[in-house]
């Protein structure tokens, strides 16, 4: 025997006998698993996308849920940069599927909605649109009921044939993952004590809970009440309340999915879920949220400044919640086993615990240059232009908007005529009652066709009145939602406050303008309220029907149709429920119905966070015509009435804009 084949055998031994020793862990370990479904698809796909998740994805049950689109544009707006050509998250839902599994294992709300996200950089050619699996959903919320499991991975298979038929199977592709942590999850409870009519406890939860993240930078970016689906109080009929916030923090979603080393595929978990639930006849309110944390685990980001802000935001969340009173628990199915209580360690600031690198967003430039200003490229400021001006806080306490209002006028020139090119959005006076300020609009030859209270006390009172001039304006197509003008008697501010006709017809009637008509509405108001004052909410007149609030958000013509049929008017008379909602109606001359409508009690509480002072905007406007039901564009409509709101206060009620239109959508239903 040479040496030659002595050596070799020996070689051969000494593999052999590593196999066997390895052989046990390579049979234990796991394959890996698929974490994403992705397509890429040539070019900027952005359009074709948005209208597959808005239009083809409600024919198989998932209907969007606050959709934001481009925020890419919030980022190049607020920090002056962005290297993303689009970047949306679009949530969708299916309710009808998911609800019947909560009554199983609510945690299943982690992941509803879940993202429909799409992100293109601008120095590639290529989209990128896709959502987590059912199956990495289902690991990192720990659920593993088999009947759950079953049925929830079964209900995406329509969505990607659906999918697969749009884009086609060649440019799919999945991103796969190993391992998670052994903590995936952040799960609190919150015991209260219960009042006799739980909505007086949702009243004042709601808003201290929203501002205990708002005040810490985050944003309110969707909310999703199962129990107000069509069919929740049925499928849900165990739980008093089952909600699902959707929460961003701008800084780390910029410093995550923007700029050098980006990850927009970490939008994957973008927004972050939390769901809560209240079981019938309990005082305990549960939180469940998947941790940021997953995105490390399951993407491979080691980036040290992203790892530390996951790591912040993972340990900032829980103390948010426990501070607000809330204690954390384990992570079990609350349905069959009681959650263990867990120690929350607050981080000190200061203190050797955890060492976080936080970047730091590039300075904006000063001054900024923003392409569209009221449709315009003209960049001046003045004190009443609306440039946009960034607030030194973030957020803004909405308490200091309540000041602002107790002074918010200005006796410069004549009362609601242009100053300075400039127009009062309101014209404000003294305090008065409801019933003498009735009187003075009937004197002056004004219909008044509905008062209504705007707040659960009672100390603002809407008064919604017309004239023949006002129908004779509204009876053109498209321009009905000039029919009224609203006269609000605000206890709070101790003032009158009237909508200035000459700003409001020039901001709706668009062409159809006519100075004459508008100033003699002016005059009737004037006269009939003397001492009235110019608001300092004012905008460049002659840039009115040009308005939106920054580039990319809607123009008065952008309206957004709720419904579309025959006897749409009969439809929402004949629903008891949505009957009641009704606040006035008011028949124009073309045939069109011009409606006012009570919003839902969580979306019509959205001046508490801005300010009171406009709130004449409400009751909301629904415009029947031509066998379509429209409202204007909630984020115009909001900010043309508000036109000193920055950015940054308009990030505190992100969620209004979509609940708005869901409220008035579902009472044609």
């Amino acid at each position: 025997m040479n040496v030659t084949y002595i050596m070799r055998l020996k070689t051969y031994m000494l593999v052999l006998s590593m196999m066997m020793f390895l052989m046990p862990s390579l049979l234990l370990a796991e394959p890996p698993k698929n974490l994403a479904v992705f397509y890429e698809l040539d070019g900027n796909a952005e359009a074709q996308y948005n209208k597959i998740v808005s239009e083809v994805l409600p024919t198989i049950g998932f209907n969007s849920a606050d959709p934001h689109r481009r925020v890419n544009d919030q980022y190049k707006t607020k920090y002056g940069s962005t290297t993303l050509d689009v970047l949306s998250f679009l949530p969708v839902v299916n309710d009808d599927n998911v609800m019947p599994l909560f009554n199983i294992d609510p945690r299943l709300a982690g992941f509803a909605p879940f993202n429909m996200l799409i992100h293109k950089k601008i120095d590639e050619n290529v989209t990128h649109v896709g959502h987590l699996t059912p199956e990495a959903m289902l690991d990192i919320l720990g659920i593993t009921d088999n009947e759950v499991k079953e049925k929830f991975v079964a209900s995406f298979k329509p969505l990607d044939a659906l999918l697969d038929k749009e884009f086609g199977a060649t440019q799919k592709s999945y991103k796969t993952y190993s391992k998670l942590s052994d903590d995936t999850m952040i799960n609190f409870e919150y015991e209260f004590e219960r009042p006799d009519d739980i909505d007086d406890f949702v009243d004042e939860f709601q808003n201290k809970f929203e501002m205990s993240f708002i005040n810490k930078e985050y944003l309110i970016a969707g909310f999703h009440n199962f129990k107000d689906t069509d069919n929740g109080e049925e499928m849900l009929k165990d739980y008093d309340i089952f909600w699902g916030y959707s929460l961003c923090h701008l800084g780390y979603s910029y410093n995550m999915f923007d700029n050098e080393g980006a990850r927009p595929d970490a939008g994957l978990f973008a927004p972050c879920t939390m769901y809560m639930y209240v079981k019938k006849g309990s005082n305990t309110l549960v939180v469940g949220m998947p941790k940021l944390v997953n995105i490390l685990d399951t993407l491979d980001v080691d980036d040290a400044k992203r790892v530390g802000l996951v790591e912040k935001l993972d340990k900032e969340i829980p103390e948010i919640l426990t501070a607000f009173g809330m204690r954390a628990v384990t992570n079990v199915n609350p349905l069959v086993e009681t959650p263990q209580a867990l120690e929350v360690k607050k981080v000190e600031a200061n203190g050797e615990t955890v060492k976080i690198m936080i970047p730091t967003p590039p300075a904006v430039p000063k001054p900024i240059q923003v392409e569209t200003l009221n449709g315009s490229g003209d960049s001046n400021y003045t004190e009443n232009s609306r440039a946009i001006k960034f607030s030194k806080r973030y957020p803004p306490n909405y308490v200091f908007n309540r000041e602002i209002a107790k002074t918010a006028t200005t006796k410069r020139g004549k009362i609601g005529e242009v100053n300075n090119g400039h127009v009062a959005t309101f014209l404000r006076g003294k305090l008065m009652d409801v019933a003498t300020a009735t009187q003075k609009l009937k004197d002056a030859g004004f219909e008044v066709l509905a008062t209504e209270s705007l707040n659960k006390t009672g100390t603002i009172t809407s008064i919604v009145f017309t004239n023949d001039d006002l129908k004779k304006m509204a009876s053109k197509p498209n321009r009905g939602f000039m029919g009224t003008l609203r006269l609000t008697v605000n206890d709070e501010l101790n003032e009158t406050s009237i909508t200035n006709p000459v700003y409001l017809t020039k901001a709706f009637l668009q062409d159809d303008y006519d100075a004459n008509e508008s100033q003699k509405l002016l005059t009737s108001l004037t006269t009939a309220f003397e001492g009235l004052e110019n608001s300092k909410d004012t905008l460049k007149f002659q840039l009115l029907p040009n308005y939106q609030f920054m580039m990319g958000m809607p123009y008065y013509k952008d309206m957004e149709v709720i419904a579309r049929g025959n006897d749409l008017l009969a439809k929402i008379k004949a629903n008891k429920k949505s009957s009641k909602k009704i606040v006035f109606e008011l028949q124009l001359a073309n045939g069109a119905t011009l409606l006012g409508v009570r919003l839902e009690k969580r979306t019509n509480k959205f001046p508490e966070k801005i300010g009171t002072n406009n709130i004449g905007m409400l009751p909301y406007p629904i415009l029947i015509e031509n066998g379509e039901a429209k409202i204007l564009e909630p984020k115009y409509y909001i900010s043309v009435m508000y036109p000193l709101l920055k950015m940054e206060e308009f990030m505190t009620i992100a969620t209004i804009p979509g609940a708005i239109i869901k409220d008035c959508t579902k009472l044609f239903r």
